[in-house]
């Protein structure tokens, strides 16, 4: 048996690393403890919905719940959301801490369909693709694209982004909210958008608006909205109206 003195200097000589050592784990307990009672804190409790669609109809939601708000990515959310609902759109996600997400959606309609391989595809006014079909609806603008998509590779949910076929988008839905009514719509590429017009009555020529890609959208969406209704308030009839350049030319 060792004396006693051995035993108190291996004390001693101990002691200073038990420190350093008791003081290195408390530590760690209390860093682990602030870590989960942060986490439980930004725990996301509540979940708003402002917009036109039901809280029921979004999927998703419930696995929300429990995620840390402060980690949450707003751009990673709306694409998780966006993919996850076919035909509806996130506008708007914000944060209110300590718990609370509030995200605007909205509805999306169909406002023309693609023609595809073997089938057809209902767009938005955004590409995104909200449903395929195997017999064309009449109800929507037929758009021809010069590169023919294969059925059975789009997913409901994928946004096509071809600027051209966005362009084209676009213009039709400003066309539709000035209730110009396009039958079908002929892209052949980035410098030739054709609208066709739906056929009068008369049995006249089908008129056309001839477009671009190439040229800034907005600017084209503001000479088409003035061209139009001067026509309308003048009465007059074009037969093509071409917004590719940088002044519009009108063939009557």
């Amino acid at each position: 048996m060792p004396p006693k003195s051995s035993l108190k200097q291996s004390f001693r000589k101990a002691y200073p690393k038990f420190k350093v050592y008791a003081l290195i784990t408390a530590v760690a307990c209390l860093i682990f403890f602030i870590f989960i009672f942060l986490n439980s804190y930004f725990e996301v409790k509540t979940i708003r919905i402002h917009g036109d669609v039901r809280r029921e109809k979004i999927s998703g939601l419930k696995n929300l719940k429990g995620t840390n708000l402060y980690f949450l990515s707003n751009d990673s959310l709306a694409k998780t959301i966006n993919k996850s609902n076919p035909t509806i759109m996130v506008e708007e996600i914000t944060k209110e801490y300590p718990n609370i997400l509030n995200i605007r959606v909205k509805q999306l309609e169909p406002i023309a369909q693609l023609r595809l391989n073997t089938g057809f595809a209902h767009l938005s006014e955004t590409g995104k693709i909200l449903k395929k079909i195997k017999q064309r609806v009449n109800q929507f603008p037929l758009i021809n694209f010069y590169q023919q998509f294969d059925y059975y590779q789009l997913s409901i949910g994928n946004t096509l982004d071809y600027e051209e076929l966005l362009t084209a988008l676009l213009l039709l839905k400003k066309c539709q909210d000035l209730e110009v009514e396009i039958e079908s719509i002929d892209i052949s590429g980035l410098s030739m958008i054709v609208f066709n017009l739906k056929a009068p009555p008369d049995g006249e020529a089908v008129r056309k608006i001839l477009l671009s890609a190439e040229k800034n959208k907005e600017k084209q969406a503001n000479e088409l909205e003035t061209l139009l209704i001067q026509f309308k308030v003048k009465a007059q009839d074009f037969k093509v109206l071409d917004l590719r350049f940088d002044k519009p030319i009108v063939k009557f």
